[in-house]
């Protein structure tokens, strides 16, 4: 119970010592990688759910600001780690597969006018990064960090958000749950939500971990600008669509889910609470976001 209670625990069961971690064997540093376009979020959710299992890493990068027929459009980037095989002969990368070098590009600058990510700005980037994509390319060669961590690239890129910062949300709903998804990618697109960053990925089984978030189904990650009007409001809606849906927002994103919502979403939430009382009385391991939601 405790290790169950422990993982996806947030840190609130006490502190892991050692652990033992099982690593994915890779033959280069590269990964190869094939991008197509989705008119709209059915379209999107079709290709995802036929080929998906085709690949052992695909995300979504989502234009929320697409309205009408449009609605939920995407970039689709699905890839798998590249054999030796795949490099070009006669290249560096084939003399050296497994060298890593990320690269880093200008910081962004300490101070930038406000209200650079306003709807307009993030649409013309939206339009921009949907139309640059390619309708269908497969086989293409990327480092590692182009494809998995794009932005670690730039540093302090948090920045653009302005001084407000940036509120980070993350909800995650079964198979079945379509409608659901469907509901809060049309509510957001409808606020007119400037977020250049939504990301739709597919789940498989999450582990027994009492809190833990992953469940088989949908995950929409957002970075949404913490001075948009209405946000407050708008996400209280949205975490009232995922419950209802039985589903659940992620705790380590989290920093405004109310109390009355979690059981609804984490079914052994009370178990939690029994063996933290138990095994910690006094309250020694303690969070804000654990004071909050009284976990």
């Amino acid at each position: 119970p405790l290790f169950d209670a422990t993982t996806g625990g947030m840190g609130l069961t006490g502190v892991i010592l050692t652990a033992t971690l099982q690593l994915q064997p890779v033959q280069t540093s590269l990964m190869t990688v094939d991008t197509e376009r989705a008119r709209d979020l059915d379209d999107l959710m079709a290709r995802m759910t036929a080929t998906d299992d085709l690949y052992r890493y695909s995300v979504a990068w989502i234009d929320l600001l697409a309205r009408g027929t449009s609605t939920g459009r995407a970039v689709l980037t699905r890839g798998d780690h590249a054999p030796l095989e795949a490099l070009p002969k006669g290249t560096r990368a084939r003399r050296r597969p497994l060298a890593f070098r990320p690269a880093r590009l200008p910081a962004v600058p300490a101070v930038l006018p406000e209200g650079l990510l306003s709807r307009r700005t993030v649409g013309w980037f939206n339009e921009f990064w949907y139309r640059r994509a390619p309708r269908a390319r497969t086989g293409e060669l990327q480092t590692l960090s182009a494809f998995f961590h794009p932005l670690d690239g730039v540093p302090h890129w948090n920045r653009i958000y302005g001084r407000g910062g940036f509120v980070q949300y993350q909800f995650t709903v079964g198979h079945g749950r379509e409608d659901t998804l469907r509901t809060i990618v049309r509510r957001l697109s409808e606020h007119r939500c400037p977020s250049f960053l939504a990301v739709l990925k597919r789940f498989g089984d999450g582990d027994p971990g009492w809190l833990s978030f992953p469940q088989p189904g949908w995950t929409l990650a957002l970075d949404i600008p913490a001075s948009l009007p209405g946000l407050g409001a708008l996400l209280d809606t949205l975490d009232e669509d995922v419950a209802a849906a039985g589903g659940r927002v992620y705790l380590a994103k989290d920093s405004r889910l109310r109390p009355e919502l979690l059981a609804a979403m984490y079914p052994r939430l009370d178990d939690f609470r029994a063996l933290r009382a138990r095994l910690d009385p006094r309250g020694l391991f303690v969070s804000d976001l654990a004071r909050r939601l009284d976990l």
